[in-house]
């Protein structure tokens, strides 16, 4: 099966949008898409799992833990964050990505 990711979600102003691929690519792993409007955040969470942070489009900014300066990717730029780091996300332009749970 092949998918364009940058069409499964679109941007909507002053919002964050997300969906989940699990499904409709016959997985078990929670596979989510996301869309963030410029200046939208995620607060920080953690995850029981290895995470992959894949951006496809735009800036997103990771904070990990207690560091004060987030890392800054872009497209094609692919993150690991590891089971039980603290993590938050702030979208520094407008920005697509695509998060794997292993």
């Amino acid at each position: 099966m092949k998918i364009n990711l940058n069409q499964m979600v679109d941007y909507h102003d002053a919002q964050i949008t997300s969906r989940s691929l699990s499904k409709k690519l016959g997985l078990t792993a929670p596979i989510m898409i996301y869309a963030m409007d410029k200046e939208e955040t995620i607060s920080g969470e953690q995850s029981p799992q290895t995470k992959l942070i894949q951006v496809l489009a735009g800036c997103l900014e990771v904070t990990m833990g207690d560091d004060e300066a987030p890392q800054k990717l872009t497209a094609q730029d692919l993150l690991v964050i590891q089971p039980q780091q603290l993590h938050a996300f702030k979208a520094a332009q407008k920005c697509k990505f695509l998060q794997i749970e292993l």
